[in-house]
């Protein structure tokens, strides 16, 4: 029970270790873009995964930086060991607790120190930066693994090579290192596993570098080609294993094959089974015999049971019971050693106590003196301890011959009474001979010393278990062998043939033996080869001759092996450096949020300009400020409150609207007086259709809304260079081309999570019910009425101005699965807009309360905080009100509805699932989300309530490289707004592609007013103040900290 219990705990921590990696392999061919459910077998993964130049560019750079650093890393770390194994022991420990710091500290810590001082010393952040980093915290590792083998390296071989005349470069590179070199290749392997997972430090120093696990956080959510690399990352790994083993397997059996050779006992099992069966047939040739069975059942009964036991005594493991009397002996044969030991150990160190006297009564130096005080106390401390020990041994050996003299009288008038016993009974015989054996063994064991009486027991113990085990062994197979000459019985040939005449014995008898014959010779041809194996095996492992010849072999022949192992490791170092060098010679550096972009479109940049673009991306505005301490993007795509606060910083640069494919009628500017004027020289309609020839340049018209909300966010700039074709307008509209643009959105799912049966609804209709309003026909939205009750027949929508955010308080107390979007800001604005009516904050006291105030939603079980993964979970259903950006909501819909696949390859295969999954779900079929903007009007605190519009604006950095090819670029984002809206389910800032994405027959035709912004004013307009997101300086700090206090109180 035992024993299946520890294999059932093992069987236990190997599943939860593989059982993850299983399942990773098993989704890296699922046919859909979900992580949550198989929705069946493709390998179109692997193929966006080897297409995605921006996922094999950061897989490059990992293996660069890994190889590169490892490499360093391992001359830096084993010349460092070697160099501590030669120092005092003491001096060697405070330098190995130095060294070890990188490795208990917090790789945060690390990694924050490395940038302050790449930044103190002016260092540019990038590849240089990346490789420092790195090896500072592969060396400890190098050093730890490679030290425990130092020490185990006999001194004696290093003396002699000193003794021998060899060069202290010669003893490095023929003794130690050689003997180092497994430690170094774990170590190897330590360090390049270490390097190409890092996170942390590498975002921290990487620059313009972005390697793998770089590039998987910064991604909008978990993809399956992601998976895909996983997968064929496990099977190299499991592969280079197979390999190495199977060469460790080919050593063994070298090694074997080395020593039976030279035992003797090289293929002598087969060669015996093959001359038994060669004497056995020339031994029915002489007697001109053959071989019968026998069918006695009993016979062959007893041989099986033979063998069995044969069987089980062979595999009988003794080798636990061996085990421990061998250490038994071990311990017991140290101890009686040591003992041995002490006496010339105590005159030892004291000749050494005299020699530290002389040199402490001579020495002049204070710190000698002190020096020679400190040793001269632990050597009379080792005396005194070995003084008590001697004298300790010599009144045990005392009093152990007094008590073998008592014992040996009690064991002499034992015998004498025993003598003088007459006719005694068996009883007393028994008693007699019992109590005389045991004084006999108590006199052997005090005379000869408990540790030597128990050494002596041991061995004969295990004497006796090898010997009873062979015995065994012997027996059974004599018995076997008996049986066996019954069972197989030799009988004459001509047995049965008594009436047969001479001339037909004879024929018989001449085919037998040529039958003989030819099975002794078949039998010999087999043990010929086997002989020639043999001999030439031993030749070449053991021959003289052979031994002589390698040494007068030429370089090359000897070094073949490592010349081709070193060109293959230095041809794919060669590869990849020029595969990095090649990803890392770009014109144009972009930084983006995760998959906010088709790479396609990347790819169509670079071809039709010929250049190359270092396309990187980020998770957070936080992450991409952070990123601009240690590098520069040329464009980059920021929200609107980082927007500002980079102008404020004066890090962007102005644009130049004449130089940009868009106009608006909102594109005005302010006079010397104040004055807002139409900037006639960049405000430019797009030509008749008739005559507009070149689509790629056809000005797009930005939506004025969206501009008049840029416009609330203020620049406060004391003097700036305003370009000619500037807007002018001391916004943000100065700075940024809209990318995407949108707005928070609670959405309700009408059927709750465990019924489909309008739940949702039903429970707005009792607890909300002047929110609801029924969709007639024409889709115009009215209130409900006094008699309305539910009616699953009826279309139902949400009237904004009846919805507060309070209503997630109310659904979350309800038990309702409520889930909102994680970004802080966002968190922030819903308790704001609920207390306060507003969504920027000037104060700290209204932050704490906002904190407090979420505390009562976000702390409860049933409410989740997601990020971009609140898009598949809005898709798959699995919420009942949720908090989110209007494009990710109506994208949801269209996904939960079967109408919409974000994110598929266009090719053949997805095309028959999509149109599977259409036809299964009917228009009857489909649930339209209930959706709404909140803004009503708060009559206790004289407020309405509203939501933000965010927008993600293309800003260009104030020291761009290259800014015209910078407003190329953002030009070819225009042209292919309406991909990027296709791919992302975004809305984009321009009228155009807003009513190509909502016209009839498109993706979101029956998502147009969930689609569209609140402020286009579609089905229903929102009174009050709509703003984005402004920068509050130190009080959006305050409020990101208590952001991080409050997700970190959620259990």
């Amino acid at each position: 029970m035992k024993r299946l219990f520890k294999s059932s705990y093992f069987a236990l921590i190997i599943l939860l270790i593989y059982l993850p990696i299983g399942i990773m392999v098993i989704f890296s061919f699922n046919s859909g873009n979900t992580v949550s459910s198989w929705m069946g077998f493709s390998t179109k993964w692997y193929e966006q995964f080897f297409q995605d130049s921006t996922f094999i560019k950061s897989i490059i750079t990992s293996l660069f930086v890994a190889v590169v650093s490892t490499a360093i890393s391992l001359v830096i770390g084993v010349s460092a060991a070697i160099g501590l194994s030669k120092i005092d022991k003491r001096k060697r420990n405070r330098w190995l607790t130095i060294s070890n710091v990188p490795l208990i500290n917090a790789d945060i810590i690390t990694a924050v120190a490395l940038m302050v001082v790449f930044l103190l010393c002016g260092i540019k952040f990038g590849i240089f930066t990346l490789i420092m980093a790195h090896i500072s915290f592969n060396v400890p590792y190098v050093i730890i693994t490679v030290i425990p083998r130092l020490r185990k390296i006999d001194q004696g071989i290093i003396e002699a090579s000193n003794d021998l005349g060899a060069k202290r470069s010669t003893v490095i590179f023929k003794v130690i290192l050689p003997i180092l070199k497994p430690a170094i290749i774990l170590a190897a392997f330590i360090a390049f596993a270490m390097s190409f997972d890092d996170f942390i430090i590498s975002y921290f120093t990487g620059g313009d570098q972005q390697n793998v696990s770089g590039f998987i956080y910064a991604a909008k959510r978990i993809k399956p080609f992601i998976f895909a690399f996983g997968t064929l990352t496990v099977a190299i790994i499991a592969l280079a294993v197979l390999v190495y083993n199977a060469f460790l397997i080919v050593g063994e059996k070298q090694e074997e094959t080395r020593a039976q050779i030279k035992n003797g006992t090289y293929k002598q099992k087969q060669i015996y089974k093959l001359q038994s069966k060669l004497n056995l047939a020339k031994s029915n040739l002489e007697n001109l015999s053959i071989i019968k069975k026998s069918y006695s059942i009993k016979l062959w009964v007893q041989y099986w049971i033979l063998s069995l036991k044969l069987w089980r005594a062979s595999l009988k493991n003794y080798d636990k019971k061996i085990s421990v009397l061998e250490w038994k002996r071990y311990k017991l044969q140290t101890e009686i050693n040591n003992e041995k030991k002490y006496k010339s150990k105590l005159l030892k160190n004291q000749k050494k106590e005299l020699t530290l006297r002389k040199q402490k009564a001579l020495a002049k130096d204070v710190k000698k003196a002190a020096k020679y005080s400190i040793d001269l106390e632990k050597i009379i401390e080792e005396i005194e301890f070995l003084t008590e020990e001697i004298e300790w041994m010599k009144a045990r050996d005392d009093k152990a011959v007094i008590k073998a003299k008592s014992i040996n009288d009690k064991l002499q008038s034992l015998i004498s009474d025993f003598n003088q016993e007459v006719e005694p009974s068996k009883s007393t015989i028994k008693w007699y001979t019992k109590k005389i054996k045991y004084y006999k063994d108590w006199k052997i064991e005090v005379e000869e010393g408990k540790n030597n009486y128990k050494l002596k027991l041991v061995v004969e113990k295990l004497k006796e278990i090898k010997k009873n085990n062979e015995n065994k062994i012997s027996n059974l197979s004599s018995k076997k062998d008996l049986l066996w000459t019954q069972i197989y019985r030799h009988q004459p040939i001509l047995v049965g043939y008594k009436d047969l005449n001479q001339t037909k014995k004879l024929s018989i008898i001449e085919n037998y033996k040529n039958k003989i014959k030819k099975t002794i010779d078949k039998i010999q041809s087999k043990i010929t080869p086997i002989q020639m194996k043999i001999v030439k095996k031993s030749n070449e492992f053991y021959n003289i001759e052979t031994e002589d010849v390698r040494y007068t072999k030429n370089w090359f022949t000897r070094s073949w092996k490592v010349l081709l192992v070193s060109l293959i490791g230095l041809a794919s170092f060669s590869a990849l450096t020029v595969a990095f060098i090649k990803n890392n010679i770009y014109d144009l550096t972009v930084g983006n949020w995760g998959e906010y972009i088709d790479r396609t479109i990347i790819k169509d940049f670079e071809k039709e300009y010929k250049v190359k673009v270092n396309y990187q991306e980020y998770d957070s505005n936080e992450t991409l400020y952070n990123k601009l301490y240690t590098f520069s993007y040329d464009l980059m795509v920021p929200s609107d409150y980082m927007v500002q606060k980079l102008a404020e910083e004066n890090k962007l640069e102005q644009l130049d609207y004449s130089k940009l494919n868009v106009w608006s009628e909102a594109f005005k500017y302010l006079d010397e007086n104040g004055a807002s004027k139409i900037h006639k020289g960049i405000n430019q309609p797009p030509l008749d259709s008739q005559t507009q020839t070149n689509e790629t340049s056809k000005p797009l018209q930005i939506v004025s809304s969206l501009l008049d909300v840029m416009g609330n966010s203020r620049v406060n700039l004391d003097s700036v260079d305003t370009p000619e074709h500037s807007l002018n307008t001391g916004t943000i509209a100065d700075y940024a081309l809209n990318y995407f643009w949108g707005d928070l959105t609670i959405v309700i799912n009408p059927n709750s999570k465990t019924r489909d049966d309008g739940d949702n609804i039903k429970w707005l209709f009792d607890n909300y019910r002047d929110a609801v309003g029924i969709v007639d026909e024409s889709g115009a939205l009215s209130a409900l009425k006094v008699d309305n009750v539910y009616d699953d027949t009826k279309t139902y929508g949400i009237i904004n101005t009846e919805l507060s955010w309070d209503i997630l308080w109310k659904a979350a107390e309800a038990g309702k699965k409520v889930v909102i979007n994680e970004d802080p800001k966002n968190i922030f604005a819903i308790g704001g807009q609920k207390l306060f009516g507003k969504g920027n904050f000037k104060n700290q006291d209204q932050i704490d309360d906002i904190a407090e105030e979420l505390k009562t939603l976000v702390y409860k079980p049933n409410v989740g905080l997601e990020g971009d993964s609140l898009i598949q979970t809005a898709g798959e259903g699995r919420f009942d009100f949720a908090v989110m950006y209007n494009g990710d909501a109506a994208n949801a819909n269209a996904l939960y509805n079967g109408e919409s696949e974000p994110e598929e390859d266009e090719d053949a295969e997805d095309e028959v699932v999509e149109e599977t999954t259409i036809e299964e779900i009917t228009e009857n079929e489909k649930v339209y989300f209930l959706y709404g903007r909140p803004n009503k009007f708060n009559q206790t605190k004289n407020f309405r309530e509203t939501t933000n519009i965010y927008s993600d604006n293309m800003v260009m950095s104030k020291n761009a490289k290259n800014k015209d090819l910078a407003y190329k670029f953002m030009n070819f984002i225009i042209a292919n707004a309406q991909e990027l809206s296709d791919f992302t389910a975004t809305p984009t800032p321009y009228v155009e592609t807003l009513q190509s994405a909502t016209e009839q027959g498109a993706t979101f035709e029956k998502y147009k007013n969930l689609f569209l912004p609140i402020i286009m004013k579609g089905q229903q307009t929102v009174e009050g103040n709509l703003e984005p997101f402004f920068y509050n300086g130190k009080i959006d700090d305050y409020l990101v900290d208590k952001y991080t206090n409050l997700i970190a109180g959620k259990q």
